[in-house]
């Protein structure tokens, strides 16, 4: 029997513990209640940056890749859904731990555990998707699409375009890196023109709908009448054999074979598939000089005999370097055949091109429905 001190000592943490338990349910409850918006916080922002990272490191892997002439892989991150749970208890024991004289100490133990259990689907690109995707020539709208956005003039046509007209932009580049150096120069002298003529409000590519039609609307190139006597207008006219003083040049994906015949009333724009964007963007990769010597990368020679140098082509839309260790400040980096390669965190120029590119991967990625993942990861506890 314990004295009567001793009983009241009991009562008095018999009633702790009853509010103790009060308490405890009581914020296990407010918890709850706010448990989702609280997961939403906080997983979110995870997952978004995660999938920022491995998507940016997934399309530099594959412009590393190509310029090895290794095999491209794309799986898309088609969905992700998380199950997130709170489990709680409070232990008192079987025993109380200690009596000494008018002191009682009792066990309670309570506790709280909360999980989260992602699932991630990812969904290869094979098939006739990977044909429509990747290897289709992308659409003249999509081009528009992007340069009505406010992405320069010039970054959408040297990415975009491999031909206007007879004249080639490294056509030869939108496939694995050619020995011999590609013809460029005509294309980058046309790109010059239309930029310095648009800057000046004297040339656009537009949306309109032609005299002989009511609802339909075209792409076209306007020239303002006020750029007919400049010479610069009459160069590029010239470059491209278009008939002169023409204020609308229809724009087609339509490439004919014209031999020698003469000015067009209309431009023609044949434009690169996404793999074809792919490789000519892979040429400015950086490879270590020990994989050059060893044969693991294409070298372009001119006629001369002379190592040909990319950068005349890519100029500075994007610089991927390579480095033997880790970088320190990069904005994207991937390890692939025991080397760094990254683009440099101060690199806008780069960044900006990387950035459009992965826009134009995720306009080609076009509906996903009724497809059969091919990978589904449960991921358990780190």
């Amino acid at each position: 029997m314990l004295d009567s001190s001793k009983e009241r000592g009991l009562q008095a943490l018999d009633y702790l513990a009853t509010a103790s338990v009060a308490a405890l349910l009581f914020f296990v409850g407010s918890g709850c209640a706010s448990l989702g918006p609280k997961t939403v916080l906080w997983e979110r922002t995870e997952y978004n940056l995660a999938i920022q990272e491995t998507e940016d490191a997934q399309l530099l892997l594959n412009l590393v890749r190509l310029k090895y002439r290794d095999t491209p892989i794309f799986l898309e991150l088609s969905s992700i859904s998380s199950q997130s749970s709170l489990e709680t208890g409070l232990g008192t024991g079987d025993s109380l731990a200690e009596v000494t004289g008018s002191t009682v100490t009792w066990k309670v133990g309570p506790t709280l555990l909360f999980s989260t259990q992602p699932t991630i689907t990812y969904t290869p690109f094979q098939g006739e998707r990977f044909a429509n995707q990747i290897l289709a020539p992308i659409k003249i709208e999509t081009l528009m699409l992007l340069y009505r956005s406010g992405w320069p003039l010039r970054r959408v046509l040297l990415l975009g375009a491999q031909r206007l007209n007879r004249v080639e932009n490294a056509v030869r580049a939108s496939g694995p890196t050619p020995g011999k150096a590609p013809g460029y120069e005509s294309f980058a002298r046309v790109v010059d023109l239309m930029v310095e003529l648009n800057q000046e409000g004297l040339l656009d590519i537009v949306y309109e709908t032609p005299p002989t039609a009511t609802d339909q609307v075209r792409i076209a190139l306007r020239v303002d009448p006020r750029a007919f006597p400049l010479p610069k207008t009459q160069e590029l006219l010239k470059l491209l054999d278009l008939v002169p003083d023409k204020q609308h040049y229809a724009i087609t994906y339509q490439i004919v074979e014209h031999g020698a015949a003469p000015e067009l009333d209309h431009l023609e724009v044949e434009t690169r598939s996404l793999l074809g964007m792919l490789f000519f963007l892979s040429q400015a990769v950086d490879v270590p000089q020990a994989d050059v010597k060893g044969g693991l990368a294409t070298t372009t020679m001119t006629e001369d005999g002379s190592v040909f140098d990319w950068k005349r082509v890519t100029g500075e839309m994007l610089q991927v370097k390579s480095s033997p260790s880790h970088p320190e400040a990069a904005a994207v980096s991937v390890e692939y055949r025991g080397s760094w390669f990254y683009i440099d965190d101060a690199d806008l120029r780069s960044k900006s091109t990387f950035s459009l590119l992965m826009q134009l991967v995720a306009l080609q990625s076009g509906e996903t429905r009724g497809l059969t993942p091919v990978v589904t990861l449960p991921v358990g506890k780190p």
